[in-house]
């Protein structure tokens, strides 16, 4: 019996957008750590650079610096969490054709994906940080995955 058999046919494009947030939020988290850790520079997306520093945003308001940190690191941590899954059940439940796994990662692409695309084409708007690629390509996999595996998966 060959192993690949009854494996699902483009279940790897769902695999692969996974990978994008997956690098987005430790992207996140370590740009955000570098630009917290190095207040004195302007705040880095490695790529592009915004126009101030962690030490200047604090000198707006005591709690302003808490609370970007804050945020920064509950944002690149539940990117990656939210990440995770998609990989997971990529592998273990869509390459075997689990109708729940399909609708997951449906939500997924709308709920996540969606959402990430508006806000960071949003972003690059209105800073010209160009954080727009990830998003946009975890969107296209997604939905090429997603159309791939219809057939086999609700003809079953």
């Amino acid at each position: 019996m060959n192993k690949t058999e009854n494996e699902v046919i483009g279940w790897k494009w769902t695999m692969y957008a996974g990978l994008m947030p997956l690098m987005a939020g430790l992207f996140m988290l370590l740009t955000s750590s570098l630009s917290i850790s190095n207040d004195m520079s302007l705040w880095t997306f490695v790529i592009h650079k915004l126009d101030f520093s962690f030490s200047q945003l604090a000198a707006v308001d005591p709690q302003a610096g808490p609370f970007v940190t804050f945020l920064a690191m509950l944002a690149g941590v539940n990117i990656v969490s939210a990440a995770v899954p998609i990989i997971l059940i990529s592998i273990f439940a869509l390459k075997k054709g689990q109708k729940w796994a399909w609708y997951y990662l449906l939500f997924m692409l709308v709920w996540e994906g969606f959402n990430d695309v508006y806000s960071v084409t949003q972003f690059y708007f209105d800073t010209g940080a160009p954080m727009f690629v990830m998003p946009w390509l975890f969107c296209i996999l997604m939905v090429t995955g997603l159309y791939k595996t219809r057939g086999q998966i609700f003809n079953q």
